[in-house]
Parts: structure tokens; C-alpha cells; sequence
């Protein structure tokens, strides 16, 4: 059902290819996921390649590990699950393994450190990435 709705995702994002997309935890969290929970890894190369051709682009936003205590503070206060943030170093094993997953991509990529979270000079680096990769355009 999961790779199902790949497809068909893929298909909405080629048929409405001059629309703006943004999404956030799509098949790097998939594969991170499954790898963690249950040890398999799936194949994208073919999802990857479907995005690569209409444009997309991938944003890996990070933390350095000493500033996930001050993160996981400003979470508790939206949390509805706060016991989910106990243990951080499960969060900076799954970066790792993330930084990993997204280093294996072939789709053009920027990882981008948060941890200052300075939210309008991050928004500045991508807007400059974007456009200094063509990712603002369709080709």
C-alpha cells in the first residue's frame, strides 16, 4: 500500500508540474523508518528519478547533537506525546541515519544546520540555494 501511494503521488506531482511543492518527511523518512523498525530498505531509484526530472529538490534540516536538549525543551510545549522526547540520542542515531539515506540520493540536495534556530536565515539559505541550482524554474 505504502509504494501504491508513492505512485500515485509522483503521478499528481507530474501532472500539476508547474505547481509549487513542498514535502515534508517523504521517502528518505520511508526507507530510515522501515530500516530502523524493521531492518528492510526499499528501493527508490525509481521514485528519485521521477523527482529529479520534474525538478525537485531535497532539504536535509539538521541539529548539531548538544542542541537537541534545548530543542526537545520548545517541543514539550506542543507536545501531545512528551515521553517520545526522553531519550535524544535515539534522535541523533536517526539523523545519522538520515544524513546517510540523503548522502545515497541522487537528487540535488542541502543539508541545513538549525540548531541556532535562526527560522529566517535558514529560510535565506534555501531561497539562495534554490535559485543558485536552478530549483526555482522548471527546466
Amino acid at each position: 500500500m505504502a509504494l501504491e501511494t508513492y505512485r500515485t503521488w509522483i503521478r499528481l506531482f507530474e501532472l500539476q508540474r508547474y505547481y509549487s511543492w513542498i514535502i515534508d518527511r517523504f521517502h528518505i523518512s520511508t526507507r530510515a523508518c522501515q530500516l530502523k523498525t524493521h531492518g528492510r530498505d526499499f528501493n527508490f531509484r525509481w521514485l528519485e528519478e521521477r523527482l529529479a526530472s520534474l525538478g525537485f529538490r531535497l532539504i536535509f534540516v539538521t541539529r548539531r547533537p548538544e542542541s537537541f536538549a534545548a530543542a526537545r525543551l520548545e517541543r514539550l510545549k506542543v507536545s501531545g506525546n512528551p515521553s517520545q522526547y526522553d531519550d535524544l540520542q535515539s534522535f541523533i542515531e536517526e539523523q545519522e541515519l538520515m544524513r546517510r539515506l540523503v548522502g545515497e540520493s541522487i537528487m540535488p540536495n542541502l543539508e541545513l544546520d538549525i540548531s541556532d534556530n535562526d527560522v529566517p536565515l535558514a529560510c535565506s539559505q534555501i531561497a539562495d540555494w534554490m535559485e543558485s541550482t536552478g530549483g526555482l524554474w522548471m527546466k
